[in-house]
C-alpha cells in the first residue's frame, strides 16, 4: 500500500530544504546574483523521472534562445512573472519556435508549501502536464499558500486536469520526483542564485526578478541578431 500524502511528509522534505538552503541567502526578491551555466533535458523518456524532466520544457528543441527560468511556485514575485510577462513570451516567441522554456525548481525555505506545489508541478509533468499545472498553481497561489490542506488542493487540481489519479499519488507519497527537484534546488543554490525569479538567457546571461516583457524581448531579440 502506498504511504498516505499527509502534511507530516511534506513537513519532513520541506526542512530538508531549509537545511539545504540555509546558508545560501537566497529570497523570493529581485536581488543580484552571479551567472551560472545552462541545463539540458534528457533525452530517455523511459522512467517517470525522464518524462518528468522534459515535461517542464516548453517549446522547440531547436529553437535558437533557451531559456531557463528559476522559480518558485510560492513566490509572488514568480507568479506576477507568471500571469504577465509569462503569458506574452509564449505567444511571441515560445510559440513560433524562437524559444525554449525550462522551468527550474528552487523553493525557498520561508515558503513552507513550495516544495510540495514542486512536487505537484513535476507528478503532473510525468504525465505530460506540467504547464497546465503550473498555471494552476500560480493562478491559486494566494488560496493554497496558507492553507493546511495543501496537498488535497493539489489533488483536485490533478483531478481537474484529468490527470491518472493512482499514478499521480503514487507520485507524489512515494517521492518519485524528490531528487529532480533537489537536484534543481543543489545547481540554483551553487550558482549563487540570490531571490526568485531569476532568468539565465543561452547559458550565460542572467535577469534577476519579475523582468517586464519589454525587457525580455529587448535580449530575447539581442540573442536572435545575427552575429557580424
Amino acid at each position: 500500500m502506498n504511504r498516505t500524502h499527509t502534511p507530516r511528509h511534506h513537513s519532513t522534505l520541506a526542512a530538508a530544504f531549509a537545511l539545504l538552503l540555509a546558508g545560501s541567502g537566497a529570497a523570493c526578491a529581485q536581488g543580484a546574483a552571479p551567472s551560472p551555466q545552462g541545463g539540458a533535458t534528457p533525452a530517455g523518456l523511459d522512467s517517470l523521472p525522464a518524462r518528468a524532466e522534459a515535461g517542464r520544457a516548453k517549446g522547440a528543441a531547436g529553437a535558437p534562445v533557451t531559456l531557463i527560468e528559476i522559480s518558485d511556485f510560492q513566490c509572488p514575485f514568480c507568479r506576477r512573472f507568471a500571469e504577465t510577462t509569462y503569458r506574452q513570451l509564449d505567444s511571441a516567441y515560445i510559440r513560433t519556435g524562437k524559444v525554449r522554456l525550462i522551468f527550474i525548481h528552487y523553493p525557498l525555505p520561508n515558503h513552507a508549501r513550495a516544495y510540495a506545489a514542486s512536487e505537484a508541478s513535476m507528478c503532473a509533468s510525468a504525465q505530460g502536464k506540467f504547464w497546465p499545472m503550473h498555471d494552476r498553481l500560480f493562478a491559486t497561489q494566494q488560496e493554497w499558500g496558507n492553507a493546511p490542506n495543501a496537498a488535497q488542493r493539489f489533488d483536485a487540481y490533478a483531478s481537474e486536469l484529468k490527470l491518472d489519479m493512482p499514478a499521480f499519488r503514487d507520485c507524489t507519497a512515494n517521492d518519485r520526483v524528490a531528487a529532480l527537484i533537489l537536484g534543481d534546488a543543489m545547481k540554483a543554490a551553487g550558482a549563487g542564485i540570490g531571490g526568485t525569479p531569476a532568468f539565465i538567457l543561452n547559458g550565460s546571461k542572467l535577469l534577476n526578478g519579475a523582468v517586464t516583457f519589454a525587457q525580455l524581448q529587448a535580449e530575447i531579440e539581442a540573442a536572435l541578431a545575427p552575429k557580424p
